[in-house]
């Protein structure tokens, strides 16, 4: 007699569209997902303006497992998005949106009275914002790929640095076409498709993101306009600390399970964040964040990338996100014991898991690699002397692979770095092929010391794992523009200024950090380059009070080495076997 499996029962009993009212009277579109039962349970929130109704079949965690395990789940649309109402403001609208929303969600009679939040990105930033707008009943938060600590550290900016490219990215391809359907009359919405088509080429052409780009006063649709704006705002403009949580990481007093991708556009603030929380627990005695990093960009978590794949346990299917989220929950919402450690990120290389207290590991060690006038990284500087490159706005290194949250074909990930590097504005450092595995786990940085004929000057850098067979796929990169020297990179606060020509200046450079093994035979290579484009802004190599023009000019740039002027990598490393 044959044996038929019975269906397994769709455990969301109900599914909900309601309306979440605001303070002003503005309502946002909410789907709650009921289990089967009589509740009350706890809840779980996502808010972001993506249309939350694709989070019900292909989001980021598995909202029907979430339902399964006993939890309310909600899923909003923020204001002026698709089904909310309202004009949307991005991030400065969040503190008293999503406080309103959690005191909503909190007092309905399905929930107990405790929310958890969840989301990656722009989800992020909104489980933040709620906190800082107030929302006692927000007991839990699990960001991923957050730029929720700065708006100055891969959000907007890096190193002083308009991050161009990503804001084109997401303002006119993630923003706009919403934004454009909501307009009130035929002639708007076809005004502003016009506007749209025209960015579209731009992009297409490259005119979007030339050098002098970001001050042509191109006629883009709104949402492009909006975000070209915050990036002629100065770095400490107020405008960039709207529902960030740079200067208030005191007022994060609930647990945090943090989410990151090495070559996610965010792994630098996500990285932050967790070091300033886990210092505040130090201090305070207060949760402890928990923190995850895979092999994954902003949106791709399957854990191949550029071309590179890291194995079958590298995905987040292997990992199984939902589980581990629901396990944290629980444990933070429902006081079940912990199971899973304080600390796991993806070692590329070694291409396993490894499990940490904290991150770095409390053995990692610094180790500096001095860049030599012969070409070399070696343990010791030597020799003196400079190398030269010239660098030329009207054509920039193009942007391959890294960090990064662009448009095709721009993709993210390890890219290989060869048609790079061949290029005569690129210049390069490398060890002599490894005898034994180098494991970087930590910070990756550098030190530039310049000269330039110019009076601004970008300085790229990028951390390479050059194979026995040629290839250079990027590990970590960063830049830091001369004029913001001065300038700290999360807060933007400090002094901009001029480059005196001929006059040398150290320029560090934040690469942000990895976890990377170096294997025998291969070796460890750092490029230097005066941009990446269409990534960063192209600068201009004359300096610009903020929000000014200056016309660009093409400049000798030398880099100097030697125990006087000692250009170096700096790298945190562990004894760990492979």
């Amino acid at each position: 007699m044959p044996v038929t499996s019975r269906p397994t029962p769709d455990p969301v009993a109900e599914r909900r569209e309601v309306t979440c009212p605001l303070r002003d009277g503005t309502r946002l579109r909410t789907l709650l997902l009921l289990r089967h039962g009589t509740g009350p349970w706890p809840a779980l929130l996502t808010r972001h303006p993506y249309d939350v109704t694709r989070e019900e079949d292909d989001g980021y965690l598995d909202v029907r497992r979430l339902v399964a395990a006993g939890y309310l789940v909600a899923l909003q649309d923020v204001r002026g998005r698709f089904g909310s109402e309202g004009v949307f403001d991005p991030c400065a609208q969040e503190e008293a949106d999503g406080a309103d929303a959690v005191a909503w969600l909190a007092a309905r009679p399905e929930c107990d009275g405790t929310v958890g939040m969840w989301g990656a990105s722009y989800a992020s930033d909104t489980q933040f914002a709620a906190l800082l707008g107030g929302a006692p009943a927000l007991r839990a938060l699990a960001p991923a790929m957050t730029p929720a600590l700065s708006a100055l550290d891969g959000f907007r900016f890096r190193g002083g640095v308009p991050e161009l490219g990503s804001t084109l990215a997401w303002t006119h391809y993630a923003i706009a076409p919403d934004a454009i359907t909501r307009l009130p009359s035929a002639r708007e919405r076809e005004a502003e498709r016009r506007r749209q088509e025209a960015t579209e080429r731009a992009i297409t052409t490259g005119e979007a993101y030339g050098a002098g780009a970001l001050h042509a006063g191109r006629d883009a649709e709104g949402s492009v306009r909006w975000g070209l704006d915050r990036l002629r705002e100065p770095l400490d403009s107020p405008r960039h600390r709207a529902g960030k949580i740079v200067d208030r990481t005191d007022a994060v007093g609930v647990p945090v399970l943090l989410t990151g991708g090495w070559f996610d556009v965010f792994l630098g603030p996500t990285l932050e964040l967790y070091r300033r929380l886990r210092r505040r627990a130090e201090d305070t005695g207060g949760p402890a964040p928990r923190l995850v990093v895979g092999p994954w960009t902003h949106d791709d978590f399957s854990g191949r990338a550029a071309g590179l794949d890291f194995g079958p346990d590298a995905s987040a299917g292997s990992v199984d996100l939902t589980a581990l989220h629901l396990r944290w929950f629980d444990a933070v919402l429902r006081g079940d014991a912990p199971d899973s450690p304080p600390v796991r990120v993806f070692l590329m290389g070694a291409d396993r898991w490894v499990e940490t207290a904290e991150f770095p590991p409390s053995d990692a060690r610094p180790l500096e690699l001095y860049l030599t006038p012969e070409g070399a990284l070696a343990p010791e500087p030597s020799g003196s002397g400079g190398r030269r490159l010239v660098s030329d706005p009207a054509s920039p290194v193009p942007t391959c692979g890294g960090a990064v949250l662009l448009f095709a074909p721009f993709g993210a990930g390890p890219a290989d770095q060869t048609a790079v590097e061949a290029r005569p504005d690129v210049v390069s450092w490398r060890t002599g092929p490894l005898e034994e595995p180098l494991t970087v786990m930590g910070a990756v940085g550098a030190v530039v010391h310049l000269v330039t004929t110019g009076t601004d000057a970008d300085v790229v850098v990028r951390l390479c794992d050059e194979h026995p067979d040629g290839t250079s796929p990027v590990v970590a990169d960063g830049v830091r523009r001369g004029s913001a020297r001065s300038v700290d990179p999360v807060t933007g606060r400090g002094e901009r200024g001029p480059l005196e020509p001929g006059r040398a200046y150290e320029i560090t450079v934040d690469l942000w950090s990895t976890a990377h093994t170096f294997l025998p035979g291969h070796r460890i290579r750092v490029d230097i380059a005066p941009s990446s484009s269409p990534r960063w802004d192209v600068g201009t190599n004359t300096y610009a009070p903020e929000g000014k023009f200056a016309p660009p000019v093409t400049a000798e740039h030398t880099i100097l080495q030697g125990a006087a002027r000692p250009s170096r990598l700096l790298l945190d490393v562990v004894a760990s076997p492979v």
